[in-house]
């Protein structure tokens, strides 16, 4: 057996960094070995551990499973805590994909913000996982596979025995006589990984003993061109930013070799938490979207993400339709309006900005832009039209109708976040009140 106990812990302090460890413990043999390593490995730097499992109810002896991970944890002294979950979307995602997702929600919500998560993937798993991804025609970053320190679903994860064969691991289990629950499903050839264990693995393990050595070996090779390609988009990205509102320019984003734009398209959307577009989609970003003509206004969604141009600025961003419904709203003071699940309207006491003091103290209302909407801006000589304004300000067609307005009687006084009429606003060193966004609706400040 070459798995080295001290060599594990010691890497899991020094990534953990002295925060608290969180173990998922499924009750399999890998996370009971993983526990039983924490729990009786000493090291002067190993900070508070306890162990959490997660039983999603798909199975008639889950609650058997929960309770033998509790006793298993109150013998070796372990903080124990167990969370009951639904798998949802079953039908859309697949069991195995549904089933991760309510694991990983559940864990994100009971993590403290603080601590890390510690996972049992071993080197078996990872070569599974590249395989896998390999299948979906994943690029480097898929082929990536599993990192020994990740950041996923608002958690800090870490996986210390990626390096250590399976087998390894069942030495160790048996060696120090452990008793663990294996999971029936994992028998389920419907489930794409398990097809991968049961029916493909044992041939090419034949043909090739050590294929999950090498599998995993390049898992790593990738993991360093993708930290490369990251290094990279991030140049491209600081080229082709030429304005402080972190929109791409369309002109500096075409200069670049077409897989630059691809590699720097990707890296955007990924390190803004968007979910990856698929080969299609991206080519389609760039043929529908960057090379469309200046006076177009194309849109390409996947999932919960869209992808627009406005003039020369590429825009990144959650879907959303351009009409909200038709809402007024009377107010008295500095009142919080909530406009949307996800937006308040708030405001903040300021000097020389905003609205007058005394013009909050009267009647107003709140409402979106109906068209024909005319302002005097403060300092202007004259009213324009809302939409001459918008031109000047760059603001997005799509974006327009989103942007709350504030009206005394049937006067237009205030664009929230643009600009406030004269004889309204407050003057330099008056108090007044300047309204704001709080959510996912604020608008871009120039």
């Amino acid at each position: 057996m070459s798995l080295n106990p001290q060599k594990i812990i010691t890497d899991i302090t020094s990534l953990a960094a002295g925060r608290p460890v969180c173990l998922a413990y499924s009750g399999g043999v890998d996370s009971h070995v993983l526990l039983h390593l924490l729990a009786t490995t000493q090291h002067p730097q190993l900070a508070q551990v306890r162990a959490v499992h997660i039983n999603h109810g798909l199975h008639k002896t889950a609650e058997q499973w929960a309770k033998h991970c509790a006793d298993v944890a109150s013998k070796l002294d372990i903080e124990f805590s167990h969370i009951d979950v639904t798998v949802q979307d079953i039908d859309e995602l697949g069991l195995e994909a549904a089933a991760r997702k309510a694991r990983y929600q559940a864990l994100s919500d009971e993590l403290l913000s603080d601590e890390v998560l510690v996972t049992a993937q071993h080197q078996h798993d990872q070569a599974e996982t590249l395989l896998l991804q390999l299948f979906r025609g994943a690029g480097p970053l898929g082929l990536s596979a599993m990192w020994p320190e990740s950041q996923s679903h608002g958690m800090s994860i870490i996986r210390p025995l990626l390096d250590v064969p399976k087998q390894d691991i069942l030495d160790y289990a048996e060696l120090h006589q452990l008793h663990w629950v294996d999971d029936p499903s994992n028998q389920n050839i419907d489930i794409n990984r398990n097809y991968l264990r049961q029916e493909i693995w044992p041939l090419l393990q034949q043909r090739w003993p050590t294929i999950e050595k090498t599998i995993s070996r390049s898992a790593k090779h990738c993991q360093e061109t993708s930290l490369l390609l990251a290094q990279l988009a991030e140049q491209d990205r600081e080229q082709c930013q030429l304005k402080h509102d972190g929109h791409l320019s369309i002109a500096a984003v075409k200069q670049l070799p077409l897989e630059r734009q691809r590699n720097l398209l990707r890296f955007m959307i990924e390190t803004a938490g968007y979910v990856l577009p698929s080969t299609a989609i991206l080519q389609r970003i760039i043929e529908d979207v960057i090379n469309a003509a200046d006076d177009k206004a194309p849109l390409v969604r996947w999932a919960d993400t869209e992808v627009r141009r406005y003039r020369d600025d590429l825009y990144v961003q959650t879907s959303t339709d351009s009409e909200l419904p038709p809402i007024e709203i009377n107010f008295t003071g500095p009142a919080e309006l909530e406009l949307s699940d996800d937006c308040t309207l708030k405001w903040q006491l300021t000097s020389g900005d905003g609205l007058k003091t005394s013009v909050l103290n009267g009647d107003l209302m709140m409402r979106y832009r109906q068209g024909g909407e005319k302002i005097r801006l403060r300092g202007h000589p004259q009213h324009k039209s809302l939409k001459q304004l918008f031109q000047e300000w760059s603001v997005p067609p799509w974006k327009r109708a989103t942007i709350p307005l504030i009206f005394v009687g049937a006067e237009l006084v205030g664009v929230v976040g643009y600009g406030y009429a004269e004889h309204y606003a407050a003057d330099t060193g008056e108090k007044g009140w300047l309204p704001y966004l709080a959510g996912d609706l604020q608008p871009d400040l120039d």
